[in-house]
């Protein structure tokens, strides 16, 4: 039965209004999230860093190197790569981070965005590593920080449009969450709950736990 009592009715929340609210309980987080990190891989130091809308040709570069199966597995699409539109707003995100090399290559990249098909509470969110840099476990890694840095953005759920039988990314999501496989006709998708621990996949956080 609804309550009439108007004095003690819980408040309406706009569901894209709470992310912004959740985010406050991370506030003292917040300013790690764009800090420059160190990532070794092999003998190789890269930076993971957040990108910069100038960027966007080097970001481009990068996606043209990856194989038509990379891209399939990372955007759909039949294996294309995205559109300039759509790479400039993903170096536009504030959730947007790139791996770099000594000499300046962009290797790969994270993004999480709002997913508008979802609740408010959900990012769009997808890791993209260079066919001759996989395996090394950049991906992790840059999955890691980016689902630490969308917890202290405010979102508690990863929905990752991939393929749903990829192994691999399930197994990813799965040490930072609960996962299900959602196999929706249109959008299939893997979609992820971040729980507080996530926080601590921010890689500022794990330097200074490190050191």
């Amino acid at each position: 039965m609804r309550s009439t009592c108007l004095a003690n009715a819980p408040v309406a929340v706009n569901r894209f209004a709470r992310p912004a609210m959740a985010a406050r309980r991370h506030a003292g987080l917040v300013d790690l999230v764009p800090h420059p990190w160190l990532l070794r891989v092999e003998r190789t130091t890269l930076t993971i860093r957040p990108v910069h809308p100038r960027e966007l040709s080097s970001v481009a570069a990068m996606h043209s190197r990856c194989s038509p199966s990379t891209l399939l597995d990372r955007f759909r699409a039949g294996g294309k790569g995205p559109s300039v539109l759509a790479m400039d707003q993903m170096v536009r995100s504030s959730l947007s981070f790139v791996a770099v090399t000594s000499r300046g290559d962009i290797v790969a990249m994270a993004v999480a965005e709002p997913d508008r098909l979802h609740s408010g509470d959900a990012a769009d969110a997808g890791v993209l590593v260079e066919d001759k840099w996989q395996g090394k476990g950049i991906g992790r890694e840059l999955l890691s920080h980016l689902a630490g840095a969308a917890l202290v953005h405010g979102y508690s759920e990863l929905i990752t449009y991939t393929a749903t039988s990829a192994a691999d990314a399930q197994r990813l999501l799965l040490e930072i969450g609960s996962t299900r496989v959602v196999n929706d006709r249109q959008r299939p998708h893997l979609h992820t709950y971040l729980p507080e621990s996530a926080a601590l996949g921010l890689g500022a956080v794990r330097e200074r736990l490190a050191s």
